[in-house]
């Protein structure tokens, strides 16, 4: 493994991402506008018939709907799991936020950056109606807001590489412990090639038994072949100088999820399609007060649901009711279904504020809607507090004008 330090020019990488006022109404457009058939599968699926299935629709998420809720399992999480042969997709399976038809694009952007999805469901009325997938925002982007500025200005750089030599199974370890979807292949210190994550997990089926119901995963010990055997040698590669747009429209047209970005002919970072939904991303909920979570899930995935969404119920509620000294909160799982495919949550919150301590406890199988329905109820309860107080004033006020 090789990591090719960021040498882009100071110019690159301080150059503002200029959002103009089309970044800016894009940011306001409703989801549903964006809304795309999605990709869905029954709980039932093996993780080796869903592979068949992202393979055969050429998709890197899909979702899993069940009675009460819709999952998700993308190519990362797949490529992340030990054991493949003969699971069920349970094993692998998250659960994103759901989007209503009128939720804002960017709120949307926001939530994709932040857990590195590039698909979110749409659900009305208990139902998946749609999705908004990665691939769709960045059509839009280059049909409404044309990106004046440099490519160069997105790219990611410090990029972890393997040599033709090294196996796939070695690119595979590194996509999952730096959370990567492509990883560029060097030959006589220049890159010669990409593999990415889709590309390792399908290689694990059989072509001739895709669609098939019986198809079966070798496991990864068969991914010990050299990565020149599986890498794609027809690069995509923009120089930093160009515009991000012309890059854009690059990705697109050849269907990749990458750009390699140039200095002086040498690879020097690369573009994503995160990086381009990141511009339209909502800004960053930030807390002024300290913030507090107990009991965060093992998986990481829910952690980092628990930890963004507490965060942003922190934020938003300090803003508005900003005698708000310290917020926590305690995860707990259910002991009794401890080991199964669903898990039920406890959320107990309490906001410390100078007038005393606020609770709040809320229970359900899923955190982001627990968080979600936490906020409204503090909410209502921090408004009552604050009526009550009002009245108490006023009575007293009105006690010492009568003396």
């Amino acid at each position: 493994m090789s990591t090719f330090k960021n040498t882009l020019t100071p110019l690159l990488q301080t150059q503002a991402r200029d959002v103009t006022q089309d970044v800016e109404a894009l940011k306001r457009i409703e989801v549903r506008e964006l809304s795309t058939p999605p990709v869905t599968v029954p709980p039932t699926y093996t993780i080796s018939k869903i592979v068949g299935k992202l393979k055969e629709t050429n998709a890197y998420e899909a979702f899993v709907v069940e009675k009460d809720k819709v999952g998700m399992v993308t190519i990362r999480d797949i490529l992340r799991a030990s054991q493949i042969e003969g699971v069920k997709i349970a094993a692998v399976t998250k659960y994103p936020t759901k989007l209503s038809p009128t939720a804002s694009l960017g709120q949307a952007a926001r939530i994709m950056t932040d857990y590195r999805l590039r698909a979110l469901p749409i659900v009305e009325d208990g139902e998946v109606t749609g999705a908004v997938t990665a691939k769709r925002v960045l059509e839009f982007i280059l049909e409404k807001a044309p990106l004046n500025f440099q490519v160069g200005s997105l790219a990611s750089g410090n990029l972890t590489m393997i040599s033709e030599s090294d196996t796939v199974a070695k690119a595979r370890n590194l996509m999952v412990e730096k959370k990567i979807d492509h990883i560029p292949v060097t030959s006589d210190k220049k890159v010669s090639g990409i593999v990415t994550s889709s590309q390792i997990v399908f290689s694990l089926v059989p072509r001739e038994r895709i669609g098939s119901e019986t198809v079966g995963l070798e496991g990864l010990r068969i991914l010990g072949f050299q990565a020149r055997s599986l890498m794609d040698s027809d690069l995509v590669l923009f120089p930093a100088e160009k515009g991000a747009s012309e890059a854009l429209r690059g990705m697109l047209r050849t269907g990749r999820t990458y750009s390699l970005i140039t200095v002086l002919d040498m690879v020097q970072g690369i573009v994503t399609p995160r990086d381009y939904v990141k511009i339209l991303a909502e800004p960053e909920a930030k807390a002024e007060i300290p913030v507090y979570i107990v009991g965060l899930p093992e998986d990481p995935f829910e952690s980092e649901v628990a930890k963004s969404k507490f965060l942003n119920v922190a934020a938003t509620l300090n803003k508005a009711f900003p005698e708000i000294e310290e917020a926590r909160s305690i995860i707990k799982t259910s002991e009794s279904v401890k080991g199964k495919e669903r898990r039920r949550y406890e959320v107990d919150v309490a906001l410390t504020t100078a007038r005393g301590v606020i609770t709040y406890t809320h229970t359900g199988w899923d955190l982001s809607d627990i968080y979600d329905e936490l906020a409204v109820r503090l909410k209502r309860l921090l408004t009552e507090k604050q009526r009550s107080t009002r009245r108490y004033l006023r009575r007293g006020l009105k006690k010492m004008r009568t003396r």
